[in-house]
């Protein structure tokens, strides 16, 4: 490898910047951040609020983006665990030998 990676530092240009660039987007995909809520429940559990360090223009921001998309909020849980069942489709497949 270190002998390829000679050759193509001497004919390619820029080629050492573009192989750390590919190497810091192979370790993006191994950690998957969480979807972070913007709201919790109270202590007692009987009010939703926002969470600590959220504004109200970011919880305004996201509400605007769930409106656009035009679905009710059981159509995006459909379309959630629909996903989950594809995928888990696809690693039975690819599993099967």
């Amino acid at each position: 490898m270190r002998g390829m990676d000679y050759m193509m530092k001497q004919t390619v240009p820029y080629y050492s910047h573009a192989k750390k660039a590919m190497k810091a987007n192979q370790s993006r995909g191994k950690h998957k951040k969480q979807p972070r809520t913007l709201t919790e429940y109270t202590e007692s559990g009987k009010k939703a609020v926002l969470r600590h360090g959220v504004t109200v223009n970011q919880a305004a921001r996201k509400l605007y983006e769930y409106e656009q998309t035009g679905l009710s909020p059981k159509e995006i849980v459909d379309l959630i665990q629909r996903a989950e069942n594809l995928t888990e489709r696809v690693k039975k497949y690819e599993s099967w030998d």
